[in-house]
């Protein structure tokens, strides 16, 4: 797994490592619930300040999503061309065994 391919740039199973290592970190990111805090702005006693913290929290619940939506995209295109990668590997290797079979 400590290869590096000179074309390629990367080993195999190196894609799906930061496939999984997205999908860790969006853990935090996926827990963002700003309803409730956003809820509470009624209880500043002012309404342009409760709207402003209205108007934050849903902009950041919206961007929240936006990134995990994204990361989630990416992670899903790491993980295919993780597998691509490997099949090719796979298929590479098998033609060469046949023709060193052949020539044997």
């Amino acid at each position: 797994m400590g290869i590096v391919t000179a074309d390629l740039g990367v080993g195999p199973g190196v894609l799906k490592r930061g496939a999984s290592d997205i999908l860790e970190l969006l853990t935090p990111v996926e827990k963002v619930d700003l309803k409730g805090p956003s809820e509470e702005g009624a209880a500043m006693g002012d309404d342009s300040a409760a709207e402003a913290l209205v108007t934050f929290c849903a902009t950041w619940q919206l961007g929240a999503e936006f990134l995990a939506d994204c990361a989630a995209t990416l992670a899903g295109g790491l993980n295919a061309a993780n597998s691509d990668y490997a099949e090719t590997d796979e298929a590479i290797r098998d033609a060469v065994n046949s023709v060193k079979s052949d020539l044997s």
